[in-house]
């Protein structure tokens, strides 16, 4: 059931990261499907689900407002069938106080053709590693 986490959809999740740490929205954006959903966890700031490439684009625009400087170190990446689950360490510079944020977050993405078509958040890693 799990595989190493080399090439196929880890490959594609591991360039959205990437992505990400370069805040290179197009590339990261071009890893995900026109049509894909993008649930967030509850209470989340900005709660989802954000539908649509563009969608989610204007969520990680708002992300990154509150970011002077912003990395997703992946702590864990497993790859199950079509389904990839991620635990990062999300931090950086806040762009108000300076102040040096962590934030976990954890993810479930659903890679379908060499896209992204789903992607779940979780509360804790247990909860997303539960979804594989």
């Amino acid at each position: 059931m799990f595989s190493a986490v080399t090439g196929g959809p880890s490959e594609i999740v591991r360039e959205v990261i990437d992505a990400y740490n370069e805040r290179d929205m197009d590339a990261m954006l071009a890893r995900f499907d026109d049509d894909v959903v993008w649930h967030t966890t509850p209470g989340f700031l900005w709660p989802g689900p954000y539908r649509g490439r563009e969608a989610v684009r204007e969520l990680f625009e708002h992300w990154w407002q509150g970011w002077d400087t912003g990395y997703a170190d992946a702590e864990e990446l497993v790859e199950a069938d079509d389904r990839v689950m991620v635990s990062a360490d999300v931090h950086g510079r806040s762009a108000g106080d300076g102040l040096d944020v962590h934030v976990e977050l954890n993810w479930v993405f659903h890679v379908r053709d060499g896209l992204i078509d789903l992607v779940r958040s979780y509360g804790s890693p247990a909860d997303a590693r539960a979804e594989l």
